[in-house]
């Protein structure tokens, strides 16, 4: 693509803000395709700070496989057995085996884990660990024509030739790209980006913790409960509990969100302590053994525009959503290896290759238009479901209590689908899994009987549901103000 670049004998160099699950894979695949970079960590350690449990999908297990890390990651977790879907008193509405049905077309374990265990096998799995930085907080990024200077609060700088930002919904790396584009670019970011996740009309505590001794759960399996203004997850793994509430809280600016103090912390677990979450336990007994926890602010939305001169953003920091899908990590992490495909295809050959702002732009527009679409399908489709768990209309009530089980079929066959078209890294072989697995030809299939593209997952959770919703309430005389009550 693009013109004709001159060359320089220092490579092309990639710096990326951010050690965690975004930031880590990005060094897993720049470092599968030779690109030279730099991961600089604010912390000291290597940590995951923003959630207990994460459920990973065929697509980015296949991803995991071609980093080399699945085999280890499978060896140490149980597949998860079973999943329940409880009424708020903890009592079971419907078994879902959407799980180990996708596991079996695809020939993966399913799997089930805490955040802070997948940071330590992508970190351990790295071929090269030298390329992580950890105690480089960011200040300042200076941009020329040719490169980028990143500005670090210990005095020492890096040079490179663009910036990553993978650091998060409280991306600081965003705010400087937006100053940047403010003053370089003027009107390029729209106002809405400033502000799409300034609020929040969720919270969330989580935890991890020592399984009570009668919370009578397998060795793995899930739980999804429903409330009036809150919702659950129990996630049980190997005699641990991974769990969170997400609850309605007010509107407040991004600005007006400090820290959640301890004691805040201890307020909220108190207030919530008598939720069931089966029918033999309540939150109150997993807060009692919890080892770690944290509140957090759900922020939702997706930006209009990732990028801005030397400077793009991945995961969190363009697009987040709610946990109730448990796709949150999924989607950054193929975000991040559609944008090292780019790259891969770009420099690998030409590794010195010097490429100019408006080229680099070029590539950047590339990569947000192959995912913005999804992403956007992910968040909004998220947010739905939380909103609808949490009974934030009559109809959502009567949808996720009594309905909703009769067309898990079809949701499955839209996950199956929307799985199977995920992207892989074009440029390393998968190590383990098995390709011919009737899961990755899924759309194949699909467009042979149709001879089209499926809608996939969107239009199966928000159309067809929605419209078999509404012929089964038409037939049960449901009143037609009833249907306005949409999710």
């Amino acid at each position: 693509m693009a013109d004709e670049d001159s060359t320089s004998p220092k490579p092309f160099r990639v710096i990326v803000i951010g050690a965690g699950i975004v930031g880590l894979s990005l060094s897993h695949a720049l470092q599968l395709a030779n690109i030279d970079h730099v991961v600089l960590e604010k912390h000291d350690k290597i940590v995951s700070l923003k959630g207990a449990a994460l459920i990973i999908w065929p697509a980015v297990a296949r991803i995991f496989d071609q980093f080399g890390i699945l085999d280890r990651i499978t060896k140490t977790t149980s597949p998860v057995d079973a999943s329940y879907k409880r009424w708020p008193d903890g009592s079971l509405i419907c078994r879902d085996d959407t799980m180990q049905a996708v596991s079996k077309l695809f020939k993966i374990p399913s799997i089930l884990f805490d955040r802070q265990t997948c940071v330590s096998h992508l970190y351990e799995g790295l071929p090269d660990k030298s390329k992580i930085h950890t105690g480089r907080r960011l200040e300042r990024i200076e941009q020329t024509d040719t490169g980028v200077r990143v500005h670090l609060a210990d005095g020492s700088t890096e040079e490179g030739d663009m910036v990553i930002g993978a650091d998060g919904v409280h991306s600081h790396v965003r705010k400087l790209m937006w100053e940047y584009a403010d003053k370089v670019e003027p009107g390029d970011i729209p106002q809405t980006d400033k502000e799409v996740m300034s609020f929040g009309e969720y919270r969330g505590l989580f935890g991890v913790s020592t399984l009570p001794d009668n919370a009578q759960l397998g060795t793995s399996n899930t739980n999804m409960i429903l409330g009036q203004d809150v919702t659950m997850l129990l996630f049980s793994q190997m005699g641990r509990a991974m769990w969170g509430i997400t609850f309605k809280d007010e509107f407040q600016k991004a600005e007006q969100k400090g820290k959640a103090t301890e004691a805040e912390i201890e307020a909220v677990a108190e207030r919530f302590a008598d939720l069931p979450m089966t029918k033999n336990i309540t939150l109150g007994d997993v807060w009692k053994t919890n080892e770690r926890h944290g509140l957090l602010y759900v922020e939702e939305g997706v930006l209009s525009k990732w990028h801005a001169g030397r400077i793009v953003l991945v995961g969190d920091s363009a697009h987040k959503m709610t946990a109730d899908l448990g796709m949150g990590a999924n989607i950054a992490v193929e975000s991040a290896i559609h944008l090292c495909n780019i790259l891969h295809r770009e420099f690998a050959s030409n590794p010195t290759r010097r490429i100019s702002t408006p080229d680099l732009a070029t590539l950047f527009a590339e990569y947000q238009a192959g995912r913005h679409a999804r992403a956007k399908e992910y968040v909004e489709t998220s947010g739905k479901l939380t909103r609808m768990n949490s009974y934030q209309s009559r109809f959502n009530y009567f949808f996720a209590g009594y309905l909703h089980k009769y067309i898990v079929p079809s949701q499955k066959a839209g996950l199956i689908e929307s799985l199977s078209v995920a992207p892989k890294l074009d440029y390393a072989p998968t190590r383990t899994i098995d390709e011919s697995a009737e899961g990755w030809h899924w759309m194949e299939k699909q467009e042979m009987k149709k001879g089209k593209k499926g809608g996939w997952f969107k239009y199966m959770v928000l159309t067809s549901v929605v419209g078999v919703t509404a012929a089964y309430m038409a037939r049960a005389g449901v009143p037609a103000l009833l249907m306005k009550l949409t999710v």
